[in-house]
């Protein structure tokens, strides 16, 4: 007797992506979730991870992968030659050079540093400086950040002090000689002055030099850091603003770009720069540096009370000013008008709780100053260009 026929379509043969994975950051963490969301909304993808024994170097020499996943280059040099040998394709996470042979997914590093400068020049600075790696250990990431911080303070017609140390290796920057040298570059510079630490770690130790040596943060130093790495941000005495590099969309690129690779047979991919998720604020640049004291009376009545809905006479009152003397004066100093600066602090403080706690959206939109959900949901996508929730998602682990 014949088999019975079945009914249905031929379930897809499963890809077996394999991700190598040596670091264990903030990033890392948020680009496996990216790489793990992107799997499970498919059904013809697994995931193994090096790092757990679930898959070897010895299991892609053999083909019995389809598609690799690398967070680090360098420490992959064995791998990466199996896999042209074999012709199994590769994306590369890291961010860190330009490399033929894989697809590559990095962070804009350069708009990174950017974003950052824009952030502090809308803050009225007029002095900059930038703390990175040591040239003799200087990474691709790391110069692109400092590229993007430096051109834009210069292209604002302003200079930007940058730290060079003479370590040699990730080791010695912890050595107290690394240490001396950076003290004598922070208390030389001019004040109030806007730092761009690489990482957030060196926010941290800049703080913490800062307070050795009598330097108010942020009203003499403000100082933002690149990761938002929430233990260190919100550990750190005062707590460090940090831009978000946006690891989950990193991750959900790269299973994309991968599973392309696979199917339509390539080895090599354009690549493709993610774009930083906005600034949070905190209090390590929570100032104002412009010249004009009514101006920025109205920037500290505002930022001091955006988790309530104030207005523009609100802040007339307060200062006994003219309207007319203050919006011009406004305008011309921070580039936006006082109503427009008004829903960003709004905003702000909304991103903040969405950030570091778990309160329901309503309770968010009451907390940050708006009068209705629904003006919270058009106000914070118009600022932010997403959603409070995807923005919640995004910037935190685990669900939103």
């Amino acid at each position: 007797m014949p088999p019975p026929r079945t009914s249905g379509k031929r379930r897809k043969a499963q890809m077996q992506i394999a991700v190598f994975s040596q670091d264990i950051g903030y990033y890392w963490d948020q680009a496996i979730q990216g790489i793990a969301y992107t799997a499970r909304e498919r059904s013809d993808c697994s995931i193994a991870m090096a790092r757990f024994g679930e898959v070897s170097e010895q299991d892609v020499a053999a083909r019995r992968v389809n598609g690799v996943i690398i967070d680090n280059w360098a420490d992959n040099q064995t791998l990466l030659q199996i896999c042209r040998n074999v012709r199994v394709p590769v994306v590369d996470i890291s961010g860190d050079g330009n490399r033929r042979g894989v697809g590559i997914i990095a962070p804009h590093d350069t708009l990174v540093g950017k974003r950052v400068a824009e952030y502090f020049l809308a803050r009225g600075f007029r002095h900059y400086a930038f703390y990175g790696l040591p040239p003799a250990i200087g990474t691709v990431w790391d110069e692109s950040r400092k590229s993007g911080f430096s051109q834009t303070v210069h292209d604002a017609g302003f200079r930007c002090s940058v730290f060079q140390s003479a370590a040699e290796n990730w080791g010695q920057l912890h050595q107290p000689r690394h240490m001396q040298a950076l003290e004598k570059w922070l208390v030389a510079l001019p004040r109030p002055i806007a730092i761009l630490a690489c990482i957030d770690s060196f926010a941290y130790e800049i703080l913490r030099l800062a307070r050795k040596c009598r330097i108010r943060v942020p009203e003499e130093a403000a100082v933002c850091g690149i990761d938002n790495c929430i233990w260190i941000c919100t550990l750190a005495n005062p707590t460090i603003s940090s831009i978000p590099l946006d690891g989950r969309k990193a991750g959900e690129e790269a299973m994309d770009m991968l599973i392309h690779m696979i199917r339509t047979g390539t080895l090599e991919a354009p690549q493709r720069l993610i774009d930083p998720l906005p600034i949070v604020n905190r209090e390590s640049t929570d100032t104002y540096a412009f010249p004009d004291e009514a101006v920025v009376g109205a920037l500290n009545f505002i930022r001091d009370n955006a988790h309530r809905w104030i207005s523009v006479e609100d802040i007339l009152d307060h200062l006994l000013v003219s309207r007319r003397s203050l919006e011009v004066r406004f305008k011309r100093l921070t580039g936006v008008t006082l109503q427009n600066h008004i829903w960003f602090s709004h905003v702000e403080r909304a991103k903040k709780l969405l950030l570091e706690t778990p309160q329901p959206m309503y309770k968010i939109s009451d907390n940050s100053g708006f009068r209705s959900a629904a003006v919270f949901n058009v106000v914070f996508r118009r600022l932010v260009g997403t959603t409070p929730t995807n923005f919640r998602r995004r910037t935190r682990e685990g669900p939103a």
